[in-house]
């Protein structure tokens, strides 16, 4: 009989909840039994809020992506709308239809672009990997961007790529590859250079794509892996929409690697894209590498050199690398210095890099 005169706040909170009341926080009231169930609805209504802000997120954001292609349609189907006009006048002081080709390609990629990062938000089921040979699969796709730069009068490098096996998805990897070297021809001005290079960063391929072209501004750079993010003088070109880093850095991180960007405002820029090689170590290094953070650096501390050459030696036997052993053998008049060094990368990024070769 008492229950009947206490007031059923589990009754209200239910009430506000199925009226769509997700801000208003739900307290813990009345006896046990009615605070250990609003404390589950409390919970509850945490979870539907922060449901609610992702979903609205994610319109304003489609929004926002209809928004900015939308704006940058404008200009090319101006430009089409006048080379159109000027073929019906008789005009042909230039390749009017060249032109309207070019600017329907850019309207072509925009909406492309648009697709594609929707695809990534909605269809996330996993994409078939292939074992790979990096260095055919990369001097086959770097090779496809050399007219590029000749046509540009850029200086187009690709230096020697390891010997390495990594598993990707070979779609993808191309998309991450096309979009960083392209990038790098776009905004490098003719005469200039574009070098892409390789170097194994513990378990770790990296491959550099370095220019000296225009360079990113210190107050756009923490920005640039965003998405729809564009500094304003690149809002010119109609060709960008602000996606390709994004799901660049986002197949990356699908494939256990990362992207990241060192630039300079007029001295260019170096984007690092690492992906993790398939037995890239060696049995004995990848032991190594899997043991304790303070293990290995004790290791280091007490027995550094010893250990590096024993680790190259070991690698020498299982990759049969020429390089390698000449490294090795070269690390034991200058053990003070490879010591240090080895203990220096782990304690700092958890890779004993030199170690790795």
């Amino acid at each position: 009989m008492k229950d009947r005169g206490r007031k059923n706040y589990v009754l209200e909170a239910v009430e506000a909840l199925c009226a769509g009341d997700v801000a208003t926080p739900i307290r813990e009231r009345g006896g046990p039994s009615q605070k250990k169930t609003l404390r589950r609805l409390e919970e509850l209504r945490k979870n539907m809020l922060e449901r609610e802000v992702r979903e609205a997120k994610i319109v304003e954001q489609n929004k926002l992506a209809i928004a900015s292609v939308a704006h940058d349609i404008k200009t090319p189907l101006a430009l089409i709308a006048g080379y159109t006009e000027c073929l019906g006048d008789g005009m042909d002081d230039k390749d009017y239809l060249a032109l309207i080709g070019e600017k329907t390609e850019q309207i072509n990629q925009l909406v492309l672009k648009l697709v594609d990062t929707s695809q990534q938000e909605i269809n996330e089921i996993p994409k078939l990997r292939d074992l790979v040979d990096a260095r055919y699969f990369f001097s086959a796709v770097l090779e496809k961007y050399a007219d590029l730069a000749k046509a540009k009068n850029i200086t187009y490098k690709v230096r020697r790529i390891p010997n390495a096996k990594i598993y990707v998805n070979r779609q993808d990897m191309e998309r991450v590859i096309q979009n960083l070297v392209t990038n790098a021809i776009k905004y490098t001005e003719p005469g200039g250079k574009v070098v892409v290079s390789f170097t194994r960063w513990g378990v770790y391929l990296m491959i550099m794509v370095r220019d000296n072209g225009r360079g990113i501004s210190k107050r756009s750079l923490p920005y640039v892996f965003d998405k729809f993010y564009r500094e304003d003088h690149s809002r010119t070109d109609l060709r960008s929409s602000g996606l390709g880093l994004y799901i660049a850095k986002d197949i990356a991180k699908k494939h256990g690697g990362d992207i990241t960007v060192r630039s300079r405002e007029g001295k260019g820029s170096m984007f690092t894209l690492s992906i993790p090689e398939v037995s890239n170590s060696g049995k004995l290094a990848q032991r190594f590498e899997a043991l304790p953070r303070p293990v290995k650096l004790v290791l280091l501390l007490c027995f550094g050199w010893i250990l590096s050459f024993v680790l190259r030696m070991a690698r020498v036997a299982e990759k049969k690398n020429i390089s390698t052993l000449l490294i090795g053998i070269l690390s034991l008049p200058m053990f003070l210095f490879v010591s240090a060094a080895d203990f220096i990368s782990e304690l700092v990024y958890n890779k004993m890099t030199l170690a790795m070769d």
